[in-house]
């Protein structure tokens, strides 16, 4: 055999290795090398310049972090705020609101998803300590309570003499319910005088009004009589209904004296579907049976959730149910 042969072929295997080994190392070990060409138009003239861009390879970390669940545990009535787009002011409140339960057996949930904008609740309590038709009320709200200390949103207070309309709108879908135990879907709202919009944390009374509008009820009717009917305009999913609403009345309450006034679907009902509707219209139509001139005074919150009791249902309560894309939408 040849000598130059065979040093030439070990030359070649020695060089053709070192270069594949070379490609591997760099592959694991350096960044990755990408060149372009772009081109840059400056006065007219065009000018083709290659660039050279190095990317290290790394684990990215976004500086928008992955919205997170919130759990609302407290049963009492103490609301949690959720804060969306990055806004200082809350967008909403959401509270579990056990305001009239004061021992029970069993569990709740009560979450609210950033994500889909959905607020998941379910109840599966037994021995529930007392026997009420009404022992709480688990919600996602705008604006303030009159207990509360500040604002979700940026619409309240609202001077009823020159309230701006706005729309509510939300999907419900009640998943399950007990048959047995006392429970609606309804909305709450205060309408109060000056000094209760204006002092943060100070309680409804005599004087004040507290306004329902429900669409849904099972053992249950609301505070009061009947005092009449009347007809509202609301989406039940996508469509505009005209919808009649029994009027139920409470000229004082005995938990707290204020007035109220509730608004029930008259042979009609909603549990699963889109519903919108404009609050002030409800407003207008409250005027012409409460005691007081509520020119002056002040819507400063619009409620969504449900109302549920065990004074039939021998102390066990189990429901669930989610509401998504609950919004308040000036008009």
């Amino acid at each position: 055999m040849n000598k130059l042969y065979m040093i030439v072929v070990p030359i070649i295997v020695i060089i053709v290795v070192g270069v594949i080994g070379e490609v591997i190392y760099l592959h694991y070990q350096s960044p990755n090398v990408r060149t372009s060409t772009i081109s840059v138009n400056n006065n007219g003239t065009t000018t083709s310049m290659t660039t050279t861009t190095t990317t290290v390879p790394t684990t990215m970390t976004s500086t928008n972090p992955i919205p997170q669940l919130i759990y609302v545990t407290s049963p009492a009535s103490s609301p949690t705020p959720v804060y969306l787009n990055t806004s200082t002011i809350p967008s909403f409140y959401i509270e579990v609101n056990m305001w009239n339960a004061k021992t029970w057996n069993g569990n709740y949930t009560m979450v609210f998803n950033p994500l889909t904008r959905t607020l998941s609740v379910s109840f599966n309590l037994t021995q529930v300590n007392p026997l009420e038709w009404t022992n709480g009320y688990p919600e996602i709200y705008v604006g303030r309570k009159p207990w509360d200390t500040s604002y979700a949103g940026n619409i309240f207070p609202m001077r009823i003499g020159n309230m701006t309309p706005f729309l509510v709108s939300f999907y419900i879908n009640l998943t399950k319910i007990d048959p047995s135990i006392n429970f609606d879907i309804a909305s709450d709202a205060w309408i109060v005088r000056p000094q209760i919009a204006f002092s943060p944390g100070t309680a409804p009374g005599n004087g004040d009004i507290e306004i329902m509008v429900w669409l849904f009820s099972q053992n249950l009717q609301p505070a009061g009589q009947q005092v009449g009917k009347v007809v509202i305009p609301i989406y039940i999913n996508h469509t505009l209904v005209n919808a009649t609403f029994q009027v139920w009345e409470m000229k004082s309450v005995p938990w707290g004296g204020w007035e109220y006034i509730a608004f029930r679907p008259d042979g009609w009902k909603v549990t699963n579907g889109y519903v919108a509707y404009e609050p002030n219209l409800f407003i207008k139509a409250l005027s012409n049976f409460t005691t007081y001139n509520i020119t002056n005074y002040y819507l400063t919150d619009w409620e969504l959730g449900t109302e549920w009791g065990t004074m039939t249902s021998n102390g066990t309560a189990y429901f669930s149910w989610t509401i998504s894309n609950f919004s308040e939408t000036l008009l």
